[in-house]
């Protein structure tokens, strides 16, 4: 074949390329951004509801559905360019509180605690605009709002992303708008804030040399620092996302169950029996399993499913297990 030739069936291909890829949408100029489930829910007190984040096209809305299913229920949105996660029922079902973000100029982001009553829809900023709240935690009685604030957004490693660092948990009374730092710790990790049933401790997760479940009394500022036993495929637990029952007596949690083909570490729920600290698996979607949460009167928890986990973007959807069997059902949720 001659040079000539070559190139005008290089050309040809290129434009069919080009046309395919138009075709198919890839270069259409369309709509950019993530589409999907955030990561992380919540169920109302009276066990009917779940609330979560929907990302359409990058756009960010918090929504409720029943938890057995159905049409979703838009509640609030995001402002242009701002994301939203973490969203939580207040003790009486009434309100939602959720974390704001987005970047400044500099690209360091910064996030603010909203709250949103769901019978008028009035939205009221809970915290100002200059720090970087990540989530919030009503107490039993509903008047006070725990939240975790990072200082910094960094990376203290050249070969790490950068993240929050340099946290301390807040409360802010939702009657008198008055705010207080209640931990003085600059916390290199702090995540997963819950309040114990009577209202008199925190729970976090924190790593100081190795991953543990910490509870803070919040009278005397004591601390006590729980670390899981089971069977975890990485010796060590690597404790993502803890949760406290309603009852205050186990902490659901995710941790690595085995490895994969791949290499990657298969995360699944585990269930911590608070008096002998004992862990025992509940899952075993061979998924990635994160995010668990009591349901509040019923032996069942909701846990987030990633079948995308160590790729580009996740693919989360949520699903009902219960605690003490092999039953499971995923929640199917219609987004208008």
């Amino acid at each position: 074949m001659s040079l000539k030739w070559k190139n005008i069936s290089f050309i040809a291909g290129v434009v069919l390329l080009f046309l395919i890829l138009w075709g198919t949408g890839y270069l259409a100029g369309g709509a950019e951004g993530y589409s999907g489930f955030g990561e992380s829910t919540d169920i109302s007190p009276d066990d009917e509801e779940i609330t979560f984040i929907y990302e359409h096209e990058g756009k960010s809305a918090v929504y409720t559905a029943p938890v057995n299913g159905g049409n979703a229920e838009l509640v609030a949105e995001a402002a242009e360019g701002n994301s939203l996660l973490n969203p939580v029922f207040s003790p009486n079902g009434e309100e939602i509180a959720y974390v704001e973000q987005w970047e400044e100029d500099d690209e360091q982001p910064l996030g603010k605690l909203m709250l949103i009553d769901r019978e008028s829809g009035e939205k009221k900023e809970v915290t100002d605009k200059e720090g970087l709240v990540t989530e919030a935690a009503f107490a039993p009685d509903g008047q006070t709002l725990f939240y975790l604030e990072a200082g910094v957004h960094t990376n203290y490693s050249p070969i790490a992303s950068e993240r929050p660092h340099g946290f301390d948990v807040y409360r802010v009374d939702l009657e008198t708008e008055e705010t207080e730092q209640v931990t003085n710790k600059d916390a290199y990790d702090m995540s997963d804030l819950d309040v114990t049933p009577d209202g008199e401790e925190l729970m976090y997760r924190n790593y100081d040399e190795k991953d543990q479940v910490v509870f803070h009394n919040l009278e005397d500022e004591s601390e006590t620092k729980v670390v899981p036993k089971g069977k975890f495929a990485s010796g060590a637990p690597i404790i993502s996302s803890p949760a406290l029952s309603p009852d205050g007596e186990y902490v659901a949690f995710a941790d690595v169950a085995k490895t994969g083909e791949d290499g990657n570490y298969i995360y699944e729920g585990f269930q911590m029996d608070l008096e002998t600290k004992q862990a025992e698996q509940i899952t075993s979607f061979s998924e990635h399993v994160t995010k668990p949460v009591f349901f509040h009167n019923q032996d069942k928890l909701i846990v987030t499913v990633d079948k995308a986990f160590a790729t580009s973007e996740p693919d989360y959807n949520y699903w009902v297990i219960s605690a003490d069997s092999e039953e499971r059902e995923r929640i199917q949720i219609e987004i208008p």
